[in-house]
Formats: C-alpha cells, sequence, structure tokens
C-alpha cells in the first residue's frame, strides 16, 4: 500500500470509534472519492491476509473489529501523527515561510523530504509561486552556496509572509502551539514536522511579554489577535535577526509618536532584545507600535481621543449609529456604550486600513448568508467611514462591524422559562461577534440562562458553575461537556447543535434522525453529484423537517407587511402631521398599534426633523417598538399632490411598525430597494394594484 492508505489504516486501527468517510477526507485533505479509493486498497490487504474488511455501519461510519486491531498492532507500526496530504498552496506557503526566515540556506532536497513529494512536483510549486509573487513586486532567487532567497522591499517581504500563514494556520488556530513554557519541550517534540520552524520557547515568551502590555496599557486583545502577533511578531524577530530591516515613512512616524501605542512598542522590544538577545532598531520598534495600534481588543479601559484623527473618528461613529438606527428603523436603548463599543473596533480598524494591515475575516461568508439584512445596512452606513479615511473598506472589515451592530440588535426583552439550565459561551473573536452567538443561542434554547461570554484566556483562569460550554474553538476539559460550534450559525449548524446539547437530558426526538453525509458517502460511491451542497440542503430538508429552526427564525418578507388593505390613496392634506395620521390608519384600526404610537411618530419629527424623508418624495414615519406596537406591519398612503414635510415635499408615506428590533430588517431592505430602482414609477402611480405588484416583485430579491 502507498503511505496514506497505510495511514488511514493505522488511523482506523487507533480510533475507539467510529469515523466517517467524511472526517477521514477532512484528516487527509483529500476528496472522499479518494478516501474510497484507498478503502479499496486497505480492504485488498486485509482480505490477502485473512482479515475481515473494514465495515461500514450506516449513520455511524467505520470501523474495524477489535481482534483484527490487535493482530495489525503488531503487524505494523503505528504513528503519532496522520499522514497529511498537503495541498500545493500549503506547499507554496511553507516553502516561501522557510526560505524567508531560517537563516541557513533551503535547497530543493530540503523541500522533498519535508513534504514527501517528487523533485518536479517542487519544481513546479516555485514555479507557480514565483508567479503569485510577482504580484507583490517579490522574487525568487538562488544560487549554488545560498539556496533560495527572496529579493524586494523588506515591509512587503513581510506582508506576504503574514499572507500566506493564513494557508497554514491550524485548523484550531495557534493557541494550541502556543503555550505555557513549562509543556514547550515535550509539545515541541510532537509538533507536525513544518511546524518545528518554530521556536515554542520564544512564541511562549512572547506570549507574556504581549499580556504584560495588556495589563500595562489596560486592554485585552481577543484570542485571536494576541495568538496572531505571538506568531508575526516571531517572525519578525527571525528577519531582524538576518539584518533586514524595515522602511517608516515620516509622516508616519509623527502620528505613531502621538499615540500611546510607541511607549508599549518600546518596552515591548526592549524587553525582546534583552531576554533572546536580539539587537532591535528603532525603525522596527515604529512597525511594531503600527500593528500594535491596528489590534482588535475585546475592551479598552482607557479609550483616550490621542489626536485630532481620533477625536474626528468619534464623531464618524457617532454619524454611523445614527443612521443604521434610521435606516434600521430601530433605536439603540445603549446608544452611548454602542457608540463607545463601535468606536473601541473602529479605531484600529483605521489603522490597520492605513497601514494595509490585513487581519483576514473567516466570518464573512456567514454574515452575508445569515445576517443579510444587518450587513446591507451596514454598507449603507459605511460611506462615514470611508469619507473620513478617504478610501473604499472591504467586506471583510464591514463584516466585523455589522457584527458589532448585529450584536445590539434584539439586546432586550428576552423571557426566560422556569426550568433552566446554565450555558458559558467561550468565543476568541471578539465583542461583536460573542454577541450574535449569544444572541443565536438565546433564541434557539428556550430552558437555557447564558451566564457569560468569555474569552479564552478568562476561561483557563475561571471556576466554572455551569451545566455546558459552547465554544468557538476546543477547550482544556474542565469536566463540564463542551460543544464546539462557529461563531456564526446556520441552520444546519443550528439543527446538530441542537441536537447535541439536548442529548444531555434526554431530550432528542424519538424519530431516527439520517446522517446526511452518510446517504452522500452512499449517493457518491454510485453516481456523479455536480452540486454537492444543493444535494445535501435537499436531504435535510427532507429528513430534519421535525426539528428544524429555519421557519421560527424567518422574517416577513414585504408583502407579507404591506398588502392592498393596508394602503390609501388620496388627493393632497393640508399638512405633514394629517398625512402620518392618515397613513397610520390601517395598522390603527386593525390593532396593530395604539394611538400614542402614531403621536410618536409625530413627536420624533418634531424633535428630530425631516429625518424620515429617506429619498426624494418619499417618507418613512416609525418610533420605537415600546412606544405602542402590538404586532409587525406596514401601511402606505399615496398622494397625489405632494405635503410639504419641514421643507421637504413628499407624497408617499409608508409607516413602520416593529415590535422588535429585528423582524422587520428584511422587509425595509426589499422596500429601500424597490425606492431607490423604481421611485419615479412609483410616483407616477395611481392604482394600488399596480404598486402591489411592484411589491411582490422586490418580495422575493
Amino acid at each position: 500500500m502507498d503511505q496514506r492508505s497505510l495511514a488511514i489504516l493505522n488511523l482506523l486501527v487507533q480510533s475507539e470509534s467510529y469515523m466517517t468517510v467524511q472526517e477521514l477526507a477532512q484528516a487527509f485533505n483529500v476528496s472522499r472519492r479518494t478516501i474510497y479509493n484507498d478503502l479499496s486498497k486497505i480492504n485488498d490487504l486485509l482480505k490477502e491476509s485473512g482479515y475481515p474488511e473494514v465495515r461500514q455501519v450506516r449513520g455511524q461510519g467505520l470501523y474495524l473489529d477489535e481482534n483484527v486491531k490487535e493482530k495489525l498492532r503488531s503487524q505494523f507500526s503505528v504513528s503519532d501523527y496522520p499522514y497529511y496530504e498537503y495541498s500545493p498552496s500549503e506547499r507554496r506557503a511553507w516553502i516561501y515561510i522557510f526560505i524567508t526566515i531560517q537563516e541557513h540556506p533551503h535547497f530543493i532536497n530540503d523541500f522533498i523530504e519535508l513534504f514527501q513529494v517528487s523533485r518536479n512536483t517542487i519544481l513546479e510549486d516555485i514555479k507557480k509561486l514565483k508567479e503569485e509573487l510577482s504580484d507583490f513586486q517579490l522574487s525568487i532567487e538562488s544560487g549554488r552556496y545560498e539556496g533560495y532567497y527572496v529579493n524586494g522591499e523588506e515591509n512587503d517581504i513581510r506582508r506576504v509572509l503574514i499572507h500566506y500563514l493564513t494557508f497554514v494556520t491550524p485548523e484550531s488556530g495557534w493557541y494550541q502551539i502556543i503555550v505555557n513554557s513549562e509543556i514547550a519541550d515535550h509539545l515541541e517534540q510532537r509538533l507536525p514536522r513544518p511546524y518545528t520552524i518554530f521556536n515554542i520557547y520564544e512564541l511562549c515568551l512572547l506570549k507574556n511579554l504581549l499580556i504584560e502590555y495588556e495589563r500595562k496599557f489596560q486592554i485585552e486583545f481577543t484570542d485571536e489577535i494576541l495568538n496572531h502577533f505571538v506568531i508575526w511578531f516571531y517572525l519578525f524577530s527571525r528577519r531582524i535577526r538576518q539584518g533586514k530591516y524595515v522602511g517608516i515613512d515620516p509622516v508616519e512616524k509623527e502620528v505613531i509618536n502621538s499615540t500611546e501605542a510607541i511607549k508599549g512598542a518600546k518596552i515591548l522590544c526592549s524587553q525582546l532584545s534583552t531576554t533572546v538577545n536580539i539587537s532591535i532598531p528603532e525603525v522596527e520598534m515604529y512597525y511594531i507600535a503600527k500593528y500594535l495600534l491596528s489590534a482588535k481588543v475585546n475592551y479598552d479601559l482607557n479609550p483616550v481621543y490621542e489626536n485630532d484623527e481620533m477625536r474626528l473618528l468619534a464623531h464618524v461613529v457617532e454619524s454611523m449609529v445614527s443612521d443604521f438606527q434610521l435606516y434600521a428603523a430601530v433605536n439603540f436603548s445603549e446608544k452611548e456604550q454602542m457608540i463607545k463599543n463601535l468606536f473601541i473596533h473602529l479605531k484600529p480598524a483605521y489603522y490597520r486600513i492605513r497601514y494595509g494591515i490585513k487581519v483576514e475575516n473567516i466570518l464573512l461568508d456567514s454574515v452575508e448568508q445569515n445576517y443579510p439584512e444587518v450587513f446591507r445596512l451596514t454598507k449603507k452606513v459605511i460611506h462615514h467611514f470611508e469619507r473620513f479615511i478617504h478610501q473604499s473598506v472591504n467586506d471583510s472589515e464591514i463584516a466585523y462591524i455589522a457584527m458589532h451592530f448585529g450584536g445590539w440588535l434584539r439586546r432586550e426583552g428576552i423571557t426566560l422559562g422556569s426550568v433552566r439550565r446554565k450555558l458559558l459561551i467561550v468565543c476568541t473573536s471578539g465583542l461583536g461577534t460573542s454577541r450574535i452567538l449569544e444572541s443565536q443561542l438565546a433564541g434557539l434554547f428556550s430552558n437555557v440562562d447564558i451566564v457569560g461570554v468569555v474569552s479564552l484566556r478568562e476561561y483557563e483562569k475561571q471556576d466554572l458553575a455551569v451545566d455546558f460550554i459552547v465554544s468557538t474553538v476546543p477547550l482544556p476539559d474542565k469536566g463540564i461537556p463542551i460543544f464546539v460550534a462557529k461563531p456564526i450559525l446556520d441552520n444546519k449548524d443550528k439543527e446538530q447543535l441542537l441536537r447535541k446539547i439536548n442529548s444531555l437530558n434526554n431530550e432528542t426526538k424519538t424519530e431516527q434522525l439520517y446522517s446526511v453525509d452518510t446517504l452522500m458517502d452512499m449517493v457518491k460511491r454510485y453516481a456523479m453529484v455536480e452540486n454537492e451542497e444543493e444535494l445535501k440542503r435537499e436531504f435535510r430538508r427532507y429528513l430534519h423537517s421535525p426539528i428544524s429552526v429555519e421557519s421560527a427564525k424567518r422574517k416577513p418578507s414585504l408583502a407579507d407587511l404591506l398588502d392592498s388593505e393596508k394602503m390609501i390613496t388620496a388627493k393632497q392634506v393640508t399638512i405633514w402631521e394629517e398625512a402620518i395620521k392618515q397613513a397610520a390608519l390601517p395598522l390603527l384600526n386593525e390593532g396593530y398599534i395604539n394611538n400614542c404610537y402614531v403621536q410618536k411618530m409625530i413627536d420624533n419629527v418634531l424633535k428630530l426633523g425631516p429625518y424620515i424623508v429617506i429619498s426624494e418624495q418619499f417618507a418613512l414615519p416609525h418610533a420605537s417598538p415600546t412606544d405602542g406596537v402590538k404586532k409587525t406591519g406596514m401601511s402606505m398612503l399615496l398622494l397625489e399632490k405632494p405635503v410639504d414635510l419641514m421643507g421637504e415635499p413628499v407624497r408617499i408615506f409608508v409607516v413602520l411598525a416593529s415590535w422588535d428590533n429585528e423582524q422587520h430588517l428584511k422587509a425595509l431592505g426589499q422596500l429601500t430597494k424597490l425606492v431607490k430602482e423604481n421611485r419615479k414609477e412609483m410616483l407616477g402611480i395611481k392604482d394600488k394594484e399596480q404598486i402591489m405588484q411592484l411589491i411582490q416583485t422586490y418580495s422575493t430579491r
């Protein structure tokens, strides 16, 4: 057998439970079809040796008889680590990292030995790597005695170094490699081979220095950023050892000098140079300060407006929050705290963008798919920030900001039952993400109290009095059930988590829960699947409908909230107050709102001005859910002649009433798009049925 097939057999021999084909495919970084081919080779060997084949049990996975395992253990050597097939992109990333930070030369034979692949494969990897680096104005050169090395500006070399690190980040993040120094020697011996490039002792030292920096400056980095910094600063120090220094722009230097970060960077570099015997020039201290300024934090006890730019940023944040409330028709009950927290997030985001420091948001797709309305609304208010920094903001950064807004929606009014269990959330991605996860779990479990959200480091220090834990990363065992979940859950994730946690108290459904992955394995053994994800979705819809959570969280569309019975047409009204009263009449008559809500809408305009005019001749009167809303709904008044609303002519009034800060978001998004793309057409329509046709069209988008 080949090396991978033998490794799969070894893994099955070691396993104390069933293993699915999908788990094996993920473990070895290959397709399921490849695993099935390897299983055929394994079964051929077993038959030749007189042993039973690997068995596959529907809904469970693969296993070997215990007596077969015993015989195989004596016949084959069992590795501590399973074989891993590095993908071409991973090999290219490791090649770049090795030739960039290693002080001794690297040649082709070194990489052949490292990855256990052919010479031609490595030559093809290096050729492709050269093509990729040309986009960054870098090149790979080689010499007879120097081996391979990278040519280019040092700032670019380090930026690309961070870029390639994303390809080799362990599945559970870097924190398992960055451990306490007491177990550093033991861990170093057990690391997969490429990761031995890291000196565990120095990583531990860097982590402790950064934690001391946090204490001194009264902040706390997110776990994710702390671990990134440990790895990044370690790699930077290896470049400094080689005498490779960055450049710093004089303007950047002046800005950094006005911040606390430069003091911290100088202390950090001084301690580092003493403990690992490395000379760090001043220019590198400014470079480290840029990263400290860009760091995502869980909290900052002393957020200061340290220069004119930060004072202006505070005003930008206020404008973003105010506009978000306007566009989303919501009111944050703790607006000042919301502004403070968003400032704490946008301050490092400002420096990240200014200095070109990219922190990839792996949750971008999840935010777009699971919170499309919040993401869209955030994109509507981001222009304040973009105008401030004089450049556009990418979707990864927008997703982080959307998480902050999403985490503040629906912060109140959660009703709790009487018989309850206690849940602790451990999240490494910062406040915005943890609030979204907290909100999702609160809506998913009707009999659970969420006692808190903590970082990984807080978890490690706490004495726990909870029934179970939901974490975004694997955790050290403390004798309490731990369930690892994504920071943002889709419907499939919710269903799986619901089943696992309910099983703690034998609360699973009595119906058989079939395995979608098992069905996919069976289908793919005998047929070609053109769209795997769609087929999975169909299977889930069919098999898991009894416990599906999708319908419970469905937000109503525009057509659901605004039908022809809630539309009024009129030639004209005398004053805008009368227009709001008429527009609200259908909701008032049907018990959606009370008179207090109508008066509050008018009072808001008198107090804040014509803020409800969101497009030419189009107004969206609304108030807070607590001002008299009994049920979410919309109603419309269409005037033939416009009425003056504090200097703004308006012909269409759509009254919005939402019983919470979330139910109306989908319908509001559809209405906004309709008005943006068909405002002139709407203003020319006099018949309610024609408007309904437009509403029906946009309700499916």
